[in-house]
């Protein structure tokens, strides 16, 4: 479905971060979420809060604030359309009766006179400009009302994060490389039109045709499932998949199970069963012989213990599920590497935000370079590979700084364990040799070996 972003992004104008936030505000939309979901990622990061607030009071409270913001930007919108309605409507009108004198086509200087009186008459008759103006300037006052209401709620300056010169010269280093990957992304949210109008405005080269026929193909088996309630042909992918996507072809048959139940054609929905779910006996018979007591219900799902599985929402469920596997088997992430990097940057703003106004408060400066000064907590579904912490120095694992393991299987940082070869502790002799610290075990940086995770 066609979504309208001017609103959103004329949200962002408002709130006066217009700069920081319109990609948030714009690869949100394009990914699919809904425009409430937008609203309040944006009002989130604008206000520094947590994506997902924590149950506390103090969360309670921000959720109703949110809640209000939203509420009033839907009444606004409300507003502005009918403002424009009424300025329009004159207009248009007037057009109109031009554009039947054009097509009269006027014999005298006097009658052309006459008609243009008569387009005056019936636009003053209507209100005209007379009856536009206040309404534009009650729009006005209440679009100038909301920004004062958003600024006291969002009090978070954005100012610290630098004036942008960073941002500027990465993207006339990189600017290919970002292209390619919004590219990508618009492709992998299933918006075609989009990424193709993108190429050809910044010339960059588009993905391989066999690339965006498998998403065309996919998103259209996705809406299939969603919209339409079918998942033959989602069946028939995932049976061609073999082994690799039996769970796909599990819930898209309990899918169908489900929808004959729920059509009161349980003769249909038993015969379905037993032509397929032994099929999967081997490895989900508990959840099969659940599925089998349904038909006790069967004339009254809505009460029954198995009202939960009639949610609206398992279709969308399914047709998540096989976008995921698809992505998967494809070798591509099941989420957008843009969108994941977006989420990623505006959970670390807070933070961020909060660090430099401590520094410049105090007057120091952070001097390492692509390293944060503190440590973002992120998510579960953002945590892609394992992060190893040395517990000596409390640091991070790197490429320069890898993990060791001594001899007696404790892991250390390779930086710590050369300072404690080097004897930098106090009545420690430089000798090589060191004690592990965390066994009696004697240890040199020889005997140690880089531990992959």
């Amino acid at each position: 479905m066609q979504r309208n972003y001017q609103h959103e992004l004329e949200l962002a104008r408002v709130a006066g971060r217009l700069s920081r936030t319109e990609n948030v505000v714009m690869l949100g939309l394009i990914s699919g979420e809904s425009t409430t979901r937008v609203r309040q990622r944006l009002f989130r990061h604008l206000a520094g809060l947590p994506t997902a607030p924590a149950d506390s009071s103090s969360s309670t409270a921000n959720t109703l604030q949110m809640e209000s913001l939203i509420r009033d930007c839907d009444k606004l919108a409300k507003h502005q359309a009918s403002a424009f309605n009424k300025t329009l409507a004159p207009i248009e009108q007037a057009l109109e009766q031009l554009q039947k004198i054009k097509q009269g086509s006027p014999s005298s200087q006097a009658s052309l006179r006459q008609a243009l009186s008569h387009v005056q008459k019936i636009n003053g008759d209507s209100g005209g400009s007379s009856a536009s103006a206040p309404a534009l300037r009650e729009l006005a006052t209440n679009v100038s009302k909301y920004g004062k209401h958003v600024e006291k709620t969002f009090k978070h300056p954005l100012d610290s994060l630098g004036d942008g010169s960073s941002a500027q010269f990465f993207a006339q280093k990189h600017g290919e490389h970002v292209g390619r990957a919004l590219i990508e992304h618009f492709v992998h949210s299933g918006q075609f039109g989009l990424a193709a109008a993108y190429a050809e405005e910044s010339r960059v080269s588009k993905p391989g045709g066999e690339h965006e026929t498998r998403f065309r193909e996919m998103f259209a088996v996705a809406r299939e499932i969603e919209e339409q309630r079918q998942v033959e042909r989602a069946v028939e992918w995932a049976e061609r998949q073999g082994g690799a996507c039996e769970a796909l072809e599990f819930e898209l048959r309990r899918l169908r199970f489900l929808q004959l139940v729920e059509q009161a054609e349980p003769t249909r929905a038993l015969e379905y069963a037993r032509a397929w779910f032994p099929k999967f006996a081997s490895s989900r018979m508990a959840e099969i012989e659940h599925l089998m007591g349904i038909f006790i219900y069967a004339r009254r799902l809505g009460s029954s213990p198995y009202a939960a599985l009639f949610d609206e929402s398992r279709w969308r469920q399914g047709a998540e599920h096989y976008v995921a596997c698809v992505c998967r088997q494809a070798g591509v992430p099941g989420a957008s590497p843009v969108r994941v990097a977006v989420d990623a940057g505006a959970t670390a703003i807070p933070v961020v935000c909060k660090v430099a106004g401590l520094m410049r408060d105090r007057r120091v400066e952070w001097s390492q370079q692509n390293e944060l000064a503190v440590e973002v907590p992120l998510p579960a579904d953002m945590r892609f590979h394992s992060v190893f912490a040395c517990p000596v120095s409390k640091e991070q694992a790197t490429e320069e700084n890898p993990p060791m393991a001594l001899p007696c299987g404790h892991v250390v940082c390779r930086a710590s364990l050369e300072k404690l070869a080097r004897g930098v502790r106090p009545g420690v002799v430089a000798s090589g040799r060191f004690k592990c610290p965390y066994c009696p075990v004697m240890a040199s940086l020889a005997d140690a070996r880089a531990v992959h995770f």
